[in-house]
């Protein structure tokens, strides 16, 4: 389901605030616009440390296959549950790994029925080299109970606009050395990825997203809220 217009232009602040997580050196160009967009959306009041989309924004109509080859549909997911998503890759050096780490400290301070119902969703936007074992091992490395979903198709590319998010985009020869999740060794001149990094919650409570900054612990304080226990 696209945006509202409000919707879209509260998303669309954060973006300009991000632009693309570019795991190969270029984030950093886009950092001289962050301070003033943040800005303009914290100055909206919310109950959450997140930004909270008014009016609330449905889980998108995407289905992709998980990791045991299983079909994840976003939008027939349980009514009570908070569905978090990121779009990423596991080679990616720096974004991706410390947003899954700080997710998953936060559905470990969860209680065990909220935890329950907060399901993690990481769609990898690098399918050729992230195989279901690949992407399984990586997530098991943060939480067992992540989800693996492999994108990287003309569904995602849809999707990814429909949230107003960037689309992802191949660097062909990255400044930094890929690290290869399987070894663990460098693998220069690999490519790497520029991709979104926002991470959207859908639940009970709402829709939020975060463009980063976010602790553990606000993460699990908003999680909780959106389930509606807070």
């Amino acid at each position: 389901m696209p945006l509202s217009v409000p919707a879209r232009r509260t998303a669309g602040l954060l973006v300009a605030a991000v632009t693309l997580t570019a795991c190969g050196g270029a984030a950093e160009e886009a950092s001289g616009t962050a301070n003033s967009a943040v800005a303009i959306v914290e100055d909206e009041p919310s109950a959450y440390h997140g930004t909270l989309l008014d009016p609330p924004v449905e889980r998108p109509d995407l289905t992709l296959r998980d990791t045991s080859g299983q079909p994840f549909t976003f939008d027939e997911r349980p009514a009570d549950e908070v569905t978090v998503v990121f779009f990423g890759y596991t080679h990616c050096p720096d974004v991706c790994p410390t947003t899954m780490a700080d997710l998953a400290a936060a559905r470990r301070q969860l209680p065990a029925d909220i935890r329950e119902r907060v399901t993690v969703a990481f769609v990898t936007e690098d399918p050729e080299r992230d195989t279901p074992a690949v992407l399984r091992d990586w997530l098991d490395g943060f939480d067992p109970d992540f989800v693996g979903l492999r994108g990287g198709n003309a569904d995602t590319k849809r999707v990814l606009e429909e949230l107003y998010l960037p689309e992802s985009k191949r660097i062909p020869a990255p400044t930094r050395a890929v690290v290869h999740p399987e070894d663990g060794h460098e693998h220069p001149g690999d490519y790497g990825l520029e991709h979104a990094g926002i991470v959207y919650a859908f639940g009970p409570g709402g829709t939020v997203i975060y463009s980063g900054g976010t602790s553990p612990r606000q993460y699990a304080e908003d999680l909780a809220r959106l389930a509606g226990a807070g």
